[in-house]
Formats: C-alpha cells, structure tokens, sequence
C-alpha cells in the first residue's frame, strides 16, 4: 500500500485499540482531527503547532488520551517512511528492504497505547522509555502475525532494530530486538496466532521475559559502540567478554539475513572470538 494511499485510508479513520478506539489523523489532517475531539477531551492535548513540532522529522507520534471512548491520537506522516535501512559491517554497507512499513509503524503506535492500557494489570505501573518501545515491538509482532498469518513482517521489524541501533548508537531505546529475539525463538507462529488478544498474548510472554536494568543495557551499548561504531579499531575478544554471547544472540539472524552463512561466522570469529551457533 503506498503512503498516498494510506493517507486517504486513515484519514479520520479509528482502530480498535484496548477496549476504545484510537483516532488515526495524517498529519494534513490534525486540525480536523483535534476538532472531532470532546472539549474535555481536546484540552489534554498541546497545540496544533505544539503537536507538529513535537513530530519533528518523524512519520508517527501517539498521544495517550484520557477518555471514556477514545484511547489516544496516532498522528501519521507516512510518506516519511523509509523504504529501507542501511548499516555499515565490517567495511561494507548493508541494505534492507522494508515492505509495509507505514503498516508497521501504525502498528507500533497502535502497540504504544494497548501497552499503556495494560500497566498496573499485565504489565507493571511504572515502565521504562525502553520497556514501553520494545513492548510496543512486541504488539506489533503479535499484530502482524494475525494480520498476514506470518511472521515475515515481525523479522524484519527485528532486523531494522538491529540495523538502526548498529547505524548509530542513539537509537538504543528502540532496539527491541534485543527482547524480542527471546519472542520468535520461543513461539512458533501457528502459537502465536491462537492469542485472540494482545492482552492474552503478553500475560503469557511477560512474566518470564529477562529483562534488563539500565546498568546492563548501558552495557551493551557500549559493546555495541565498540564494536560498531567509529572508533572501532580492531577486534577486542576480550572487551565485555560476559556480554558478547547473548549480543551474538540478537544479531546474527540479521547478519545472516544480509552477510550469508560464511561471511557470518567469519565476523562473529574475528570480532567476537565465538564459534558460530555459540
């Protein structure tokens, strides 16, 4: 579906979302959409303006609303969505291409505002910035399993985290691959697709998910800037040695998906110090 097209399509339109509905408003839209709001209800929001700047470069936001029909507004500019994600390994640049992404990214915001309806029963009251954007992955996971009865659309959102976090290191608090990967390896898609809710689904992943505290994401985005970032120099076998195995984990489905079999296990021997598979 192309961005024009979505456009037409989402334009006042709502979804389904946590038991409400949220208010689906391309960005050409937003006046006509902050006016379809109650008094109430539009008082919670900034300004037109305010809104816009708050979006900045980006092809989506979600703004949380406290309402008795109307779960949050989900601005979208889907012709900023990208066609594909680039990262540069070992000296060579590798490209991805996206397909379905303005779906994917609606799917995201959409997951923003069912995890939000989730906290203080399924999920935990008090989430991090980085637990409510990989939880917000893994709707979008679960979504798009039920929407394409694959899970095509849920990997390559897991190698434009990997890729994305790899191009620079500023994307860390959206790199959901690094739970996500726990997802796709313990569920087969025929299971996933048995959850009739996104509620059903995470009360079931969420209580053994190994989750990280911020000290240990710390860590990786440091062995993540060592290893991919512009002072890389040469390999470290040793550098956060206790770390590697499970980064090893998380990216090599990626580096298969682009590098190849071999190309990959030479990679994870040279700079890692790892036998593949390890």
């Amino acid at each position: 579906m192309s961005s024009l097209a979505l456009t037409l399509l989402l334009a006042l339109q709502t979804a389904p979302i946590a038991g409400k509905e949220a208010l689906l408003c391309p960005l050409p839209q937003l006046q006509q959409c902050l006016a379809s709001l109650q008094p109430g209800t539009r008082q919670q929001l900034p300004g037109e303006h305010e809104i816009s700047r708050l979006l900045g470069g980006r092809s989506a936001m979600v703004l949380p609303l406290e309402d008795a029909k109307v779960a949050g507004l989900v601005l979208l500019a889907p012709e900023r969505d990208a066609s594909e994600q680039s990262a540069i390994i070992a000296g060579k640049t590798y490209v991805l291409p996206l397909a379905r992404q303005s779906e994917l990214t609606l799917w995201h915001e959409l997951g923003h505002l069912e995890v939000q309806a989730l906290r203080g029963s399924v999920l935990p009251v008090e989430l991090t910035e980085y637990q409510q954007e990989w939880l917000a992955d893994a709707y979008l996971l679960w979504r798009s399993v039920r929407e394409t009865g694959e899970l095509t659309l849920a990997w390559q959102q897991f190698h434009r985290r990997n890729l994305a976090v790899i191009s620079d290191i500023g994307n860390i608090s959206h790199w959901s691959s690094l739970l996500l990967i726990h997802l796709l390896k313990k569920y087969d898609l025929s299971v996933i697709a048995e959850y009739a809710s996104f509620a059903a689904f995470c009360g079931d992943f969420y209580p053994d998910i190994p989750e990280l505290q911020e000290a240990g994401l710390a860590e990786f985005s440091s062995l993540l800037q060592r290893t991919f970032g512009p002072g890389y120099s040469q390999p470290l076998p040793g550098y956060m040695y206790w770390r590697k195995p499970a980064l090893a984990q998380v990216i090599s489905p990626t580096l298969l998906r682009l590098m190849g079999k071999s190309a990959t296990r030479e990679w994870l021997e040279k700079d890692f110090g790892l036998a593949f598979g390890q």
